[in-house]
């Protein structure tokens, strides 16, 4: 019973300015999933990008901040969730010491329960470009394992191309960060690219909540995504009951 989360090694995301913005993971994506999962009973193993250590996003941790990545009335004591993530993170064995992606093999692929990708504006900036990465989800897909992608993290399918050229997830209902989230932040008009229009793009149905900020997951056969920061714990928890029902009994 284990599941591997990916996560950025990028502390950084260059805009199309070729300005470096200050990134990294989403601390609220990597902490409640985790925590899920541990409830769940699963063993959870983290890997980045040449092992490399993962930087928390600043702003996802400023208690000042958080409310603004949420619905409006939502009632969640900031300061306190603060605390709890900063208590968390600075804890993790798994974050000081991650796996290292790029010497995954295709029988360590196989002894995981399922695969889920961590969010943050950093995942932009190595995950896509990964060929590890790539090969890695190749072998989640032929091996048939459940994936499961928060925010920003669902960048890390983008590469992925069947040997016609077509991306395995074209007509799969998902969804990620949405363009109406990306236009209010501070960042807007000057990302890379808009997750959003990568996955219509590549001919994902791309679908979100009915508010801003609102939590929204969409499951269709073995993906589970999960639209925002504020749906992380939805979509763990998706993600896990469906685990537990293709278990294999001992």
């Amino acid at each position: 019973m284990k599941i591997l989360i990916l996560m950025t090694n990028s502390a950084t995301l260059t805009l199309s300015t070729g300005e470096k913005h200050a990134s990294g993971f989403w601390a609220e994506e990597f902490v409640l999933p985790y925590q899920i999962f541990k409830q769940e009973g699963y063993e959870v193993d983290v890997a980045t990008i040449g092992g490399l250590t993962p930087s928390v996003d600043k702003t996802s941790i400023d208690p000042n901040f958080m409310p603004y990545v949420r619905p409006a009335g939502s009632q969640v004591n900031d300061s306190e969730q603060a605390r709890e993530f900063i208590k968390f993170i600075e804890a993790s064995s798994d974050l000081k010491k991650p796996l290292n992606l790029d010497d995954f093999t295709k029988a360590q692929v196989a002894a995981y329960d399922g695969i889920f990708l961590s969010g943050g504006h950093g995942a932009m900036q190595d995950m896509p470009k990964s060929d590890a990465m790539t090969q890695l989800f190749r072998w989640a897909i032929e091996l048939d394992k459940p994936i499961a992608a928060v925010c920003h993290g669902g960048s890390g399918i983008l590469a992925l191309r069947t040997p016609e050229g077509r991306w395995p997830f074209e007509g799969y209902r998902m969804t990620c960060f949405s363009h109406e989230e990306e236009l209010v932040t501070p960042i807007a008009g000057m990302l890379p690219f808009i997750l959003q229009f990568e996955i219509e793009r590549l001919g994902g149905i791309y679908e979100k909540a009915n508010v801003i900020w609102g939590s929204h997951v969409v499951e269709d056969r073995n993906l589970v995504t999960g639209q925002n920061p504020y749906s992380s714990d939805a979509v763990a928890k998706a993600f896990a009951k469906k685990l537990n029902k293709v278990k294999v009994p001992a």
